[in-house]
Parts: C-alpha cells; sequence; structure tokens
C-alpha cells in the first residue's frame, strides 16, 4: 500500500527531464528516480542519490532542483523517513 502521504508529492517532470537529458546515463538515472518515487516503499535515501546524480547534469539542474527544493517533496521525504519507510 502506498503511504498517503505521496499525495503531497509534486509530479516529477518527467517528460522534460527526458527532454533535457543529454546522455542515455542521464536518461536511466531519471527513469531509476521515477521507478523508485513508484515504488509501494520508496526509499528516502535512493531518491536522494538519484536526484544528486542528476543534478550534475547541466541541462537537468535547474528541473531537478525545482521540484526536489519544493516544500512539498521536502515534507513527502521527510515523512518517508520519519514512518521508516
Amino acid at each position: 500500500m502506498r503511504p498517503c502521504m505521496s499525495d503531497s508529492l509534486p509530479n516529477l517532470p518527467l517528460h522534460e527531464l527526458h527532454g533535457a537529458a543529454e546522455s542515455d546515463a542521464a536518461r536511466s538515472d531519471i527513469d531509476a528516480l521515477h521507478a523508485e518515487l513508484a515504488k509501494e516503499r520508496p526509499s528516502a535515501e535512493a531518491i536522494a542519490s538519484h536526484v544528486e546524480r542528476l543534478r550534475t547534469q547541466p541541462r537537468l539542474v535547474a528541473l531537478i532542483a525545482n521540484w526536489f527544493d519544493d516544500p512539498r517533496t521536502q515534507t513527502f521525504l521527510a515523512d518517508l523517513s520519519s514512518a521508516g519507510l
């Protein structure tokens, strides 16, 4: 069962990220982040790790930062951590 707090998670700008990705490796990282978010029990640590890799891509940094730094995303991650998921 998916945590109810996921309702507050802003949508990952998947289409925009894929459009800005310059390599297959970047697209794979985007897909890995998306897959982690879709899990029944996503890991806050895994999400942060994927985001850090994406932040190294110049064309993706603003898109991923806007999503990750959104207060709703941060609340979602804090809820995951506090729930032990």
